[in-house]
């Protein structure tokens, strides 16, 4: 058999199938190609190859403009008392024409403020949070959220983060709140001092006389609704020079009152308490003392405070004069807010402070978790100078019953 005899043989044999099916393929892709499918295909292709550069260059100018995000936070309240709700307030705002969308803002929040509607992970002492907006060019967002105040303390937001693929782009976003202690009334009658200030002008009449009245007067803090009298402060011109424009009536006032609140954060002589009971029982006494602050400012007391607590800033002691206003009951409160319950200086030594500034005719309360002699010994001193002194021990029997 010669050679050239093979390929048709070839050719006769299998090189037939061969070339039928090659001619079927491409019989096959020449009907697809010309059939109405391929052109949608094509079309197809062609539009998610123009999104996917779209979405690249998208990508690109994204990243460039997200560092230009003005994004800022505040609370809807300086301070608040424990247990009560307050605002957290985001405000983010695309400055530029080009949209961002899916703008993720990533943020860490102190557990004792309890997001709401959210569950707070107990292994951690931070809850992570991610608020996602879409700006639209040169808008600006404005978003709530309702968070409950669950202890006391001085909370303090600094950053937030824009997240990036590439790189997370940190953003200064300060927000502070004071988280005063709850205020748990002590039910405790201020004793008033037991002689007449006849020589003086006072702030507050020992006892009220609705028929006693000594003429019109400006209204002033620490008034109550029922001394304001309607008929005259309708009668001021709006344009007046008064520094108010209601008017109260004046009555005859007989005795002035000031009230010093004394805190020892001492613990008892005999040593007998653990962590977390003095923990309690200084946080109630936190508390009793908030509430004698609040509510005998409102009553038009000048009232003070004192206590020998660790404060954060290192300080051993805080002390706040007698004074009856709205900025000092703020300050006070701030105050407790960053107080460290441990004991600091020498509780000896804020008495004897007012004793050698010659401390006469104030009602003073001490809140304590028991008296030594030498409180005792500081407290005859106080009384002597006509001062009254009541003195309130923080006992076991709070910690179990709740008071």
């Amino acid at each position: 058999m010669s050679l050239s005899y093979i390929p048709n043989l070839f050719l006769l044999t299998g090189g037939s199938v061969v070339g039928s099916s090659l001619e079927a393929v491409i019989n096959g892709v020449i009907d697809f190609v010309q059939s109405p499918a391929f052109a949608v295909i094509l079309a197809l292709l062609i539009v998610l190859f123009i999104a996917w550069i779209l979405l690249r260059i998208y990508g690109s100018m994204r990243a460039a403009r997200l560092g230009r995000i003005i994004y800022e936070r505040r609370f809807s309240e300086e301070g608040v008392y424990e247990g009560d709700e307050v605002e957290l307030i985001e405000i983010i705002r695309n400055p530029g024409f080009f949209p961002l969308l899916g703008v993720d803002v990533e943020s860490y929040f102190f557990n004792e403020l309890e997001l709401e509607e959210y569950e707070a992970d107990g292994s951690s002492t931070m809850q992570y949070c991610i608020s996602r907006f879409h700006l639209w060019p040169y808008m600006q967002i404005k978003r709530h959220h309702r968070i409950t105040a669950r202890k006391r303390g001085h909370y303090q937001l600094q950053i937030a983060t824009i997240y990036a693929k590439k790189a997370p782009i940190p953003v200064e976003a300060p927000a502070e709140l004071y988280v005063y202690p709850k205020a748990i009334p002590l039910n405790l009658p201020v004793i008033a001092v037991g002689r007449m200030q006849g020589d003086f002008v006072s702030n507050r009449p020992l006892f009220l006389d609705p028929f006693s009245l000594a003429g019109i007067r400006d209204y002033r803090f620490g008034d109550s609704i029922s001394q304001i009298n309607f008929k005259a402060s309708a009668r001021v011109p709006m344009s007046g020079s008064s520094s108010s424009p209601l008017k109260v009536n004046a009555r005859d006032y007989c005795a002035s009152r000031r009230l010093m609140i004394y805190m020892n954060f001492h613990p008892p002589v005999d040593g007998r308490i653990d962590g977390e009971q003095y923990y309690k029982r200084a946080e109630k006494g936190l508390s009793f003392c908030a509430a004698l602050v609040r509510d005998t400012i409102y009553g038009g007391f000048s009232v003070g405070f004192a206590a020998n607590c660790k404060a954060i800033d290192g300080e051993l002691s805080s002390r706040f004069p007698c004074e009856s206003s709205e900025a000092h009951l703020m300050a006070v409160m701030k105050e407790m807010a960053r107080m460290n319950p441990a004991d600091g200086a020498s509780f000896s030594s804020l008495l004897e402070a007012d004793i050698r500034d010659g401390m006469r005719d104030t009602e003073i309360i001490v809140v304590a978790f028991d008296q030594s002699e030498e409180m005792l010994d500081r407290i005859a001193l106080l009384e002597q100078f006509g001062n009254s002194v009541q003195t309130v021990i923080l006992e076991q029997e709070d910690d179990e019953d709740g008071q």
